[in-house]
């Protein structure tokens, strides 16, 4: 499919480059009574012409939209290790209420999620609580957007959370552009009571 777009997109993007032959005056007529005129094959050809700008455009464009978007390595960078860690914070920490994590990463780095999928790159995520009991987000699984899955689309290395007292399970989980979670390696679990 991709090589289909580009064939196209190169079709109407060079041959509308090809020159124009210039008007002859032969081109030109006059009807009695009715002034000067273009001839049809002059005016088709500047329709011609403006077609291949206008459809040229339009390939070029869905060509760079196919791959830069549909390409899976700009989904989930293939081949690149990395890690998640709460940096201020172990497993069985005592914390207050309200408390700010703060994140760290190897191997990718921090991209807001408006900057669109981009290799080796996401945001971070706070799980709170995961009912599933897993301690991650499945490869691929869109991260949901509700009170116990904290974003941190805007590529924020921390974040603030207020929890009720007692013992409280967060999930770090890493996540590309579309809150596509990078899996169980992307992802870091801790248990920390809350006074």
């Amino acid at each position: 499919m991709l090589r289909l777009l580009l064939l196209f997109a190169l079709f109407f993007v060079v041959e509308p480059f090809a020159p124009v032959p210039a008007a002859r005056s032969s081109d030109v007529y006059v009807h009695q009574g009715h002034g000067s005129s273009s001839s049809s094959s002059s005016s088709s050809t500047a329709l011609q012409d403006s077609r291949r700008h206008f459809f040229g455009a339009c390939a070029t464009t869905a060509a760079t939209l196919a791959a830069t978007t549909l390409s899976p390595s700009y989904a989930n960078a293939k081949g690149t290790k990395g890690t998640v860690n709460f940096s201020n914070v172990k497993n069985g920490d005592t914390v207050p209420r309200i408390f700010t994590y703060k994140f760290d990463l190897t191997g990718f780095e921090l991209s807001a999620a408006k900057d669109g999928l981009i290799e080796g790159t996401g945001h971070h995520h706070v799980i709170i609580d995961d009912t599933e009991g897993k301690g991650f987000t499945a490869k691929g699984t869109v991260i949901p957007m509700d009170a116990t899955h904290k974003h941190y689309g805007k590529a924020q290395a921390e974040g603030e959370i207020e929890l009720e007292p007692g013992t409280h399970k967060l999930t770090l989980q890493f996540a590309n552009a579309l809150h596509e979670s990078y899996g169980k390696e992307f992802a870091k679990t801790i248990t920390v009571t809350v006074l």
